[in-house]
This record gives structure tokens, sequence and C-alpha cells, in this order.
């Protein structure tokens, strides 16, 4: 077995991730989809955790691992019938004795948060985030779940893959990139399978092959235990060895194969749910080395970075597409080079493929600039400061390396090699693998109609009346040591308001030589309705010195990045980069907001694509979600009936535009800073002439939004061809009392992830919910409410049962007191593991302003938690749960949902894609 060990004592965490060498790639030709369904069953419990009596329970699992065996060789549908209504009672009684989601709900009791599980193409892994002084009882758990998983209420969850299948299947995304890699691998598992499994087999499961599955992947030679953070390395691999040690070595060994290079070159279209056209390049590459995987980061980056990239220029700031960008897919055998690109004027994907062509053309003949590579490696190098202390980072190398069968120092030749990189090793790269090896895909949209697997009937389960197995009794939970949390100090913070209103907000930064600068308008966001659309035209824009191009690149050249967006209802203008560069970078961005030049070619054609990009945001279907959810919250009053429609835009003018952009630094604001230049010399040198202004001009009245009443119960209709059910409630709770904050995140921690009673009643109990997540969300500012907040994904010819059964779960009945504690101890053991001392605050420090109080808002929760008490918790759920009604966005296909059983839950509003866009 393989562990890998990074010691990083500035966080009082450890990342880690159990990696298994095997994925869907390895799922057995019969049974595909058979990797993931076992990571699903991996959460499932054990012998001793999850159960109240596994020896009464273990023959039920065994008559139904028999019947699945049965069921799988039976043809005839009647007789499937019966064999699935023998498995449906078998579960039934053995769910007597089940204890739902307790190897969950033992996790969190440790303060452990991020705990998942993915199945890739090539791998699967087990991750979550540790307390430190947790670390033993950690490893602990997991040899007992890795050493003897018990594979129970598995016709549940196998309900919850068939909807995780039918909710990918009409997915824009999930669409395209599975016949992408059937494409780009025709004769590879890469192509051939995919993490959920061809429908077949899906609906025809062996748990037979799944114990397989587990003997011979889940073995030593196919593990990695990776950690990263604040630990002792001595004392984890002592540990690690008494566990995990303790497997029988297995026969096998993973060697890693490099596969030969064998060009690939074809053109095809790609069928999608939807209108939107994309250009999609795939230049498939053997890995072969560190230093190949150093040389093909450097060659994607030059192509394009955002700024002074190949195609950024020749496509980009030409206009000619709308975006483009490249990226790696890494995988064990296999890399690619991704090219993705949305076309705008550029007429065909021959034409540009062309421009593909003369990019690399011009990489072969070296003809590009030694300033373009270099300051590609430079700014490489500032992401290795920025991230060289991240925890996620550092397990993502050490995954890699582990399946690349690298050992530490091909790992460091992979960032030592950045730095090497030459024009001549760029061209030799070229010649070798892109020529006559690049696929090329259009997209293009189908109305065909998707096939869905339709759920079983199950019964609901009743689980067992203990709350807790002898194991969790008897499991210690005790930390090795005491942590304190070290919240946000914000005596390091030094604030200023002017008497024009700005203020300056300055953090020294103690941990390296980077900036981070901000500029923030409180309800900028309103400032006109325009504003979206002007941002745009900036970036495309150059100005009485630079063109746009040369201007991106002067900032890239800095090493700094740069944007400006809206953020909820503010207006943010940010920079981050190295401080020896920030005066002249703030310098620049003064520039380029100030001196910006008009182009009414650029405007117009900037106009007709984004309206073009307005009216396809009606066909997709995230958008679509994401404007519901605000109908839902708050009707028309919201930013996006403020923004201006297609028609508007058309009469807009260039020169407004520019007046609009060039007004921008003129608005009342927070200027912000965090680097190593003082107080002083920014405030009199650098930022005098925003902090002196003597008349900024006031958005603080701007916003026109307005949460809905909770008068009553309401759901907002979409009518979509999903085969699922969409559905957010929104409750809005109005207590102003700074006392109740405790409460929200006691909330929190009973209702998160996979250890909530209310995914449990949702998902585990009848398998109604594929997502039932129940959350409190603190608020924004002094005059908002608490945010109530519910997600459900449900087929629909569930709806029925899922509006009942989660109409009874947010009555917030069942909490007993075991729970109440259990929940207190998992918050406090989480937050015990914040650390923000030496940090990154101003964030924290204006959104503690603006809710009003003088501390950091973890701190004024925690100090009040050892205080609570489960009788006061429950009159706050009371509260809660009787504060009205819910607004309610669903998505589904209207013709498939019963509205009269609707009405029984409350009214019903019919939609367009029209009323909730808003034009």
């Amino acid at each position: 077995m393989s562990v890998y060990l990074s010691v990083n004592p500035k966080e009082p965490t450890v990342k880690t991730s159990i990696l298994i060498n095997a994925g869907s790639a390895d799922d057995p030709d019969d049974a595909t989809g058979l990797a993931h369904y076992l990571e699903h069953l991996m959460f499932k419990g054990t012998s001793n955790i999850g159960t109240s009596d596994y020896t009464k329970e273990k023959p039920y699992l065994e008559k139904i691992e028999s019947l699945y065996e049965t069921y799988r060789q039976t043809k005839e549908n009647g007789t499937r019938k019966k064999i699935y209504e023998q498995i449906d009672k078998l579960s039934y009684e053995a769910s007597q004795f089940v204890i739902p989601n307790e190897f969950s709900r033992m996790q969190s009791k440790m303060g452990i948060t991020e705990s998942n599980a993915f199945t890739s193409n090539d791998r699967t892994y087990y991750i979550a985030t540790v307390p430190a002084n947790q670390i033993k009882n950690f490893i602990q758990l997991e040899w007992e779940r890795f050493r003897n998983p018990v594979f129970r209420t598995f016709h549940t969850e196998l309900e919850s893959v068939f909807e995780e299948r039918n909710l990918r299947v009409m997915d824009f995304r999930s669409n395209l990139f599975k016949q992408y890699h059937q494409i780009m691998f025709p004769n590879h598992p890469y192509g051939i399978k995919t993490p959920i499994g061809r429908d077949e087999d899906l609906k025809n499961p062996s748990l037979g092959k799944i114990h397989q599955f587990f003997k011979e992947n889940y073995v030593p030679s196919k593990m990695a235990i990776c950690m990263s953070g604040n630990m002792n390395p001595e004392e984890v691999i002592d540990e690690i060895k008494n566990t995990f040690g303790k497997m029988q070595k297995d026969g096998t060994e993973s060697k890693f194969q490099i596969p030969e290079h064998t060009p690939q070159e074809s053109k095809n279209i790609i069928w999608v749910p939807s209108k939107k056209k994309i250009y999609l390049f795939g230049i498939k590459l053997p890995k072969t080395s560190p230093k190949f995987l150093s040389q093909i980061n450097i060659l994607s980056l030059l192509l394009s970075n955002g700024h002074n990239g190949l195609l950024d220029d020749s496509l980009y700031y030409t206009q000619k597409v709308s975006s483009v960008s490249t990226n790696i897919t890494e995988w064990k055998d296999y890399l690619i080079l991704n090219i993705w690109i949305e076309p705008s004027k550029i007429k065909s994907l021959e034409e540009t493929k062309l421009e593909i062509l003369a990019a690399f053309k011009k990489i072969e003949s070296k003809d590009f600039t030694d300033e373009q590579l270099q300051s590609i490696q430079k700014n490489e190098k500032l992401n290795h400061i920025k991230y060289k202390d991240d925890n996620g980072f550092r397990i993502h190398e050490m995954t890699e390396m582990f399946l690349a069968n690298w050992n530490f120092k091909d790992l460091q030749q992979k960032f030592e090699s950045l730095n090497q990189v030459t024009k001549d090793d760029l061209s030799e790269f070229v010649k070798i693998y892109v020529n006559n090896n690049i696929v090329s895909i259009e997209t293009k949209q189908t109305n065909q109609n998707y096939t869905f697997i339709e759920k079983p009937s199950i019964s609901k389960l009743e689980f067992s009346k203990e709350e807790e197995s002898k194991f969790k009794k008897e499991f210690s939970f005790e930390p090795s040591q005491s942590l304190s949390p070290k919240f946000a100090d914000f005596e390091q913070i030094e604030s200023k308001i002017y008497p024009n209103g700005n203020q300056f907000i300055y953090q020294k930064n103690k941990e390296n030589s980077l900036f981070k600068f901000k500029m923030i308008i409180e309800k900028g966001a309103w400032i006109s309705p325009y504003l979206d659309v002007s941002i745009d035209y900036w970036k495309h824009l150059g100005t009485d010195l630079y063109t746009a191009n040369a201007l991106s690149t002067k900032f890239y050249l800095l090493g700094s990045s740069i944007s400006i967006l809206t953020n909820g209802e503010a207006l943010e203008i940010t920079m981050e980069g190295e401080d020896a560069q920030f005066l002249a970078s703030f310098r620049l961005l003064e520039h380029s907001i100030k001196s910006v030049n008009s182009s009414k070619e650029v405007w117009e054609n900037l106009v007709s694509d984004y309206i073009t990009r307005l009216e396809n945001k009606k066909d997709d279907e995230f958008s679509l979600d994401l404007a519901l959810h605000q109908y839902a919250l708050y009707g028309k009053d919201s930013l996006r009936y403020f923004y201006a429609t297609p028609d508007d835009l058309k009469k807009f003018k260039s020169s407004e535009a520019i007046n609009l952009l060039g007004n921008l630094l003129k608005y009342k604001s927070k200027i912000t800073y965090y680097g190593n230049i003082n107080f002083d010399t920014l405030e009199k040198n650098i930022f005098y002439e925003y902090l002196e202004k003597t008349n900024p001009i006031d958005t603080n009245n701007l916003s026109k939004r307005k949460f809905r009443p909770n008068n009553e119960t309401i759901f907002y209709v979409l009518n979509r061809k999903r085969p699922h059910a969409e559905l957010n409630y929104f409750a809005t709770i109005n207590l102003k009392d700074k006392n109740t904050f405790p409460y929200i995140g006691l909330f929190n921690a009973l209702y998160d992830g996979l250890a909530s009673p209310f995914f449990m009643a949702m998902r585990e109990q009848t398998g109604n919910a594929y997502a039932a997540d129940l959350f409190l969300d603190f608020p924004e500012s002094n005059d908002d409410p608490i945010l109530w907040m519910v997600n459900l994904s449900c087929q629909v010819d569930k709806l029925q049962n899922c509006l009942r059964d989660s109409n009874e779960s947010l009555q917030l009945k069942n909490i007993s007191e075991k729970r109440f504690e259990e929940a207190k101890i998992s918050m406090m053991n989480a937050t015990n593991t914040i650390s923000k001392s030496d940090r990154y605050l101003i964030d924290e420090f204006i959104r503690s302003e603006r809710l009003g109080i003088k501390e950091d808002l973890d701190r004024l929760v925690f100090e009040s938690i050892k205080e609570t008490n489960w009788k006061d918790f429950l009159k706050f759920t009371k509260y809660i749960s009787g504060s009205g009604a819910f607004q309610i966005s669903l998505i589904g296909d209207t013709n498939k949902i019963n509205r009269q059983m609707m009405k029984s839950f409350g009214k019903i509003e019919e939609v367009t894609t029209k009323t909730i866009i808003g034009h």
C-alpha cells in the first residue's frame, strides 16, 4: 500500500483522500457502472456500524443478494416483477436492523467535514477534511469501513443511482462529454464505459459482482492513502500500519503502461439537447513523463491564457468567437489537450480549425515572442506561491503521482520543468504530437426523445428504533489533544471612513509577497441596466495608448489578474498579483477605465452576441433553474427585471457605455488592500484621489430588490421535458436578533450532508429523492431575513410521495436530545479547526460590518454554543417550522404532474421562460 503524507502546519486540519486505482474503465463488461455503485455503498456501514443486530440482519442480506442474481438472469417481465416484490419485502424486513447513516454521523461527531466520494474513469476516491486531533480516530473508522463494508439498503441506493442517470441524460455537458470520449477513445474503456454505466446493466445489478470487484480492486497494491495538513507523520504511519497494514497482501501489482502514440484525426458532430453552439478540439497524448506534462501545460497556456495567448489574439480580440479556453484532461493512460470555443462571427468548424492550425504553425516555427513564454512561466510561478500551502492542491498532486507511478523527484521535476521549457521544446512537441492529431467536434441541437429508467416500486423502510450501534457507543471520539479556534482578529485590520463616506480597509500580508485589491461599490449592480454589457465591452476595448490585446498582455506581464463583476448587489473591481508590481498595475487599471476608447464596430458585434446569449438562456437548463429560483424569491423585484432587454440594448449607444465605464471610479466605495505597502503610503500617494473625493455618487438607495412575503405556499411551475422534478423551497424568517445566529449554526450542523435526518427520510428510507438538502442561510446584511432553503430532486412520478414526506419532515419534530448533542459536539469540533490568524480577513470584516456586528461571525456563534440547550433549540425549530409558507420553484414535465394533488400543498402559478428570464 502506498502512503503519501505532506506536513503543512498552517491549519489545524488534515485533508485526506483514500484512493483506489480503479474506476469505470475497470468495470466488468457485463456490469458497467459497478465501480460507481460500490462507491455509494461504501457509506452504508459495516457488520459493526449501521446495524442494531448484524447476526439477525445478515440472513436477509444474503437472500437479497441471491434474489438479485436470479432477477438479473430472468428475462420475462412478469416473473421479474414478482422477484422484485420479494426483494422489496426482504429489504423492508432487513431495514428493522438498520441504523441509517451511522458512519456519516460518526464522522460528523468528530468534526470531520467535506466527506464525500467520487468515481471517475480510472479512479475512485474517498475524501474528508479531518481535525488534526482526530486523525487517529479517523484512521480507525476508515479501517473499519474498508476492512468490512456491508452493502445494506441496496435497492433504495440503486434507485438514487437510477435518478443520477436520469438527471444526466438531458444535461448538456454530460451528453457532450460522453460522446466526446467515445470519439476520442473508440477502442479504450475510457470511451466504451462511463461511471454511470449502461442502462441494461443498471437495471440488472449484481451484488455478487460488486463484492468481487471490491475483493479485486480494494487491495493494498491498488490503494493510496494521501494526507496533507497538520500532523506528525511518524504517528500517522504507525497508526496506518496498525490498521490498514493488516490487509492481506494481494498477488497483483499495478504497473503504469505508457500507451503507444498513434495520431487520430477526424471531424464529428455531437447531438446535444441545446441550441448552444460549441466547437471542441481534442488532441490525445500519452502521459510519458513529468517534463512532458509541463510542456503540454505551457503549450495550453500559449494557445489561450485569457491575455496574450495566440488564440486569444486571433479569435477572441477579433470577436470571431465569444470565448476561447484550453485545459488538460489528466487520466492515468492518456492526456487530452482540449480547446473549447463558443463561436460568434466565425462561420464554420473548418474555419476555426484553420485558425488553430495557424497557431500551432506559429509555435512550430517559433514565431512567438520570448516575452509571451516568460509571462506564462512567471504567472505559473505566482500560482504556485498562491497554492503551495493549499492542502487540496497537495492532495491532487499526490493523487496524480500515485496513478502515474511517479516518485517525489518526478513530481519536483514537473514543477521545475515549467521554467525550463524552451521554444525548441514546444516546436518539437508540435511536430511530434499535434500534426495530424486533432479531433474536431461541432455540437448541434437534437429534439430526440430521451429514454429514462423507470423507478421500481419501493416500500418505505422502517429503520431500527436504536439510535446507535454498540460499536458507536464504545468507539472513542476523544481527541488526541485539545484544539482552540483562531478567529478573525479584526485588530489586524485598519479601517478609516472619510468625510465623503468612502472607506479604506487595510490589512498587512504576513504570508507572502502577493497583494489583493478591491474597490467595492455597495448596491453597485443597480447603477445601470446596461452595466453587465458595458463591462463585457470594456474587456474588448483598448485605450488611447494600448489596444485591448496589448492592455491585457501588459497586465499579464505584470503578473496581475483583474476583474470587474457584480457579486450579489455589489459591484467589485478586483486585482491580485505580486506586491512589487502593485503600483504599476493600479495605475494601469485606472488608465484602462478612465481612458477607454470607443469602437462602434466592437459595440455592435458585442451587442449582437450578447442578445444571442440572452436568447440561448431560454434553452439553457442551468440558467432556467437560477432564473426560476430568483423569481420564487423576489418575483419581479430583482436585478433580472432591472437588466436591459434585447430591444433596450439595440437603442443603447457605444458612447453611453463608455460614459458608464468612465464613471465607475466616481462612486462611493470601500477601497480594500491586502499586501505589504504601508497604510500611509497608500492613503496619501496612491488612493488619495478616491478617498478624499468630495462628492462620490452614493448607490446605497438604488436597490429595488424585495423578498416575497411568506403569506401562503405557492408553486412556481415551469414546464421542461425533464425526467425529474427539481424543487427549491424558500422561506424568509424575520429574526433580527443576533442571539439566534448560534441556532442557525446548530441547525445546519444537524442537517448537513449524509447524516441529515431530512436526507435519511427523503432518500435512505424511501428512495423518493436523489438530492435532499435542508439548511438555513445567514442574512447577508442587517436588513435581510434568514433564508430557510430546501432542495429536492425526484422523478416526476414520485412527486406526490416526495411532497408528502417532505411536508412531514419539514415540521422538524423528530429531533432527539441525542441528535442535538451530537450536532453540538460536531459543530464545536469543526469550529475548533478554524484558523484565520494571519490570513486574508478583509472579506470577513466586511461581512460583519454588513451584519452590524463588530466581531467575527464565527466567534459570535461559537462562544454562544456551549450555553444552548435542547429545549431552547426545539423552540427555535418550532418557530422556524411555524414561520408560515414556502415559495417553491418547480421545474419538470407538467404533462406528468398531477395539479389537483399539488393544490393540496399550495397554490400553483404556471410560468414561462419569458416570465422568469425577464424578456
